[in-house]
């Protein structure tokens, strides 16, 4: 790979891990599908799946609506490019204020399936889950 392939390779992650963080902020169901692909496919931590913007977009503000606030602080992160396909893979720590007056902590992963397209970058499927089986402690195992 050349210098400028790298650089290049390298641009396409950042725009991407931008496209993440932006996601991990939003506050609206529009907001939050901004960069999804028409056909996005689409499963998440409720027992939800679906293909399409709107039945994300409609989720995500029935949820957004019970927040006071949402902080997402993103605690591991890996993201890799093969032509025009990216994947980021990140574990997310969510500090929830609901609208009545509790509040909670919630551990997940994500992985965002990235394709360019003629309009640029855009999510084509999104899987997140929280971890189930107990406790765990956040550490991700490497080989």
């Amino acid at each position: 790979m050349t210098t400028t392939e790298r650089a290049s390779a390298q641009q396409d992650k950042d725009a991407l891990i931008g496209i993440v963080d932006e996601m991990a902020t939003s506050m609206s169901g529009a907001q939050s599908t901004r960069h999804w692909a028409s056909d996005a496919l689409w499963f998440d931590i409720v027992p939800f799946a679906s293909r399409g913007i709107a039945p994300a977009q409609k989720l995500f503000d029935d949820t957004f609506a019970t927040f006071e606030s949402c902080t997402v602080d993103i605690l591991e992160l890996d993201a890799s490019i093969n032509g025009d396909m990216g994947i980021v893979c990140t574990v997310q720590r969510t500090a929830l204020a609901l609208k009545d007056g509790s509040s909670r902590q919630v551990i997940s992963r994500q992985t965002d399936c990235f394709e360019r397209r003629d309009s640029g970058w855009v999510l084509i499927h999104q899987h997140a889950s929280v971890p189930a089986g107990g406790a765990w402690d956040g550490i991700i195992t490497t080989a």
